[in-house]
């Protein structure tokens, strides 16, 4: 009989573990007016003003820790000087795997952007993307825009 009753414990123990991990909890409940797994797209929104006079640059897509295949696709907003967003890819060494730029919103307001990255390596690593506007005022003013993402970058052919 004691048998029986500790599978049923053991039964009812594992259906509650797996209750626990359909419910939000930590971290992402606690802060569940601002975080979401799914973010709204636009969040170049600016009903507030928020982003006025603000250099910035946002990437929305991908996520940070993402593992990402060459072709992937960046999407974000920035509001960046002409408009202009510089991005770089690097390995786990520094080196640089492709680079490039886009147009996003510039001196009349917040503007999405999206780009899409090729890359080679041979190996699975964790490398970074980099997604900034140059500073063009040579170190005056507001630091420019900038968003650095860790992805974890897959093996394959540009």
């Amino acid at each position: 009989m004691r048998k029986r009753q500790g599978l049923g414990a053991a039964s009812a123990l594992m259906g509650l573990f797996a209750l626990a991990l359909l419910l939000p909890t930590g971290p992402a409940a606690a802060m569940s007016g601002w975080y979401s797994p799914n973010p709204d797209p636009d969040n170049c929104e600016n009903s507030d003003g928020a982003l006025n006079d603000a250099a910035f640059v946002m990437v929305t897509v991908p996520r940070a820790g993402a593992r990402v295949e060459s072709g992937f696709q960046v999407t974000g907003c920035s509001r960046t000087f002409e408009g202009t967003v510089n991005w770089k890819l690097t390995g786990t060494d520094g080196s640089e795997l492709a680079s490039g730029h886009t147009q996003g919103g510039g001196s009349d307001g917040p503007g999405t952007f999206d780009f899409t990255v090729t890359f080679s390596t041979d190996a699975q690593q964790l490398g970074h993307l980099e997604v900034y506007e140059e500073d063009v005022s040579g170190g005056e003013g507001n630091p420019p825009g900038r968003t650095v993402l860790p992805l974890v970058l897959k093996p394959g052919a540009e």
